[in-house]
């Protein structure tokens, strides 16, 4: 697939802030590929071997995890972005678990071939270096998220991210993966999503849920959702 495809087709927002020459450096070893759902591309500790770039419809949850097993997520990644920057630019292992929720298309790049591209173009290494920025924010908002904001407030933010980076109408997944997104128990969950399908907020069936007000998810979400999309509107513009 032509890296032209990237400005006429679902795109990734970080790729399509490059200058042309950038991006026909990178045509070549730029993959497209198929992100399923349930599809763990890293774990903490593995070797990072390519940075992951999705497209509009994917998104991929970062979760840390603690010795015990326990989760968290703290941070996501959609077409705004990549996952694997960190540790392909760094030399380093992965530091979270990634986790495909949304089934996508993305771009996939061997590690030493971007870390190549990142040290000889200063275009490259500017629009890497500005996502980077905007993904610690994320981070760290997200984890005083996880301390302070009730579950509803929290789930109503998680819900409002997938809105922004899904294509279709439904979110597949269970209050068990929902507990693990949010760090508690599903029976927590289930109460909260409870309280916001009975607000008329959203529906859930069969580990459907399909956002019916999101306005009234915005109101109901904790201001750290929009403190993170400001944050990452100001990178892109």
């Amino acid at each position: 697939m032509a890296i032209a495809t990237l400005s006429s087709q679902m795109q990734n927002q970080l790729l399509a802030t490059l200058p042309k020459e950038s991006l026909k450096r990178l045509e070549k070893a730029l993959q497209p590929v198929r992100l399923e759902s349930g599809t763990m591309l890293y774990s903490v500790g593995d070797e990072v071997r390519y940075a992951f770039f999705p497209q509009r419809g994917c998104m991929v949850s970062l979760l840390a995890i603690t010795e015990e097993g326990d989760s968290a997520e703290v941070g996501v990644v959609g077409y705004e972005g990549a996952v694997g920057l960190h540790s392909s630019l760094g030399g380093l292992t992965n530091s979270f678990d990634c986790l495909v929720q949304l089934p996508g298309e993305a771009w996939k790049v061997r590690s030493e071939t971007l870390l190549a591209e990142f040290r000889r173009d200063q275009a490259l290494q500017n629009a890497l270096l500005r996502y980077m920025h905007g993904s610690v924010a994320q981070i760290s908002q997200t984890a005083l998220c996880n301390r302070l904001h009730t579950v509803e407030e929290r789930l109503a933010r998680w819900l409002l991210l997938c809105a922004d980076r899904m294509n279709g109408d439904y979110i597949t997944l269970t209050h068990e993966m929902l507990g693990k997104m949010l760090g508690t128990r599903r029976s927590t969950v289930s109460l909260a999503a409870a309280t916001l399908q009975q607000a008329g907020l959203l529906t859930y069936n069969r580990g459907r849920i399909a956002i019916r007000d999101r306005k009234g998810l915005l109101r109901v979400s904790c201001t750290c959702y929009a403190m993170v999309k400001k944050q990452f509107e100001g990178l892109y513009g």
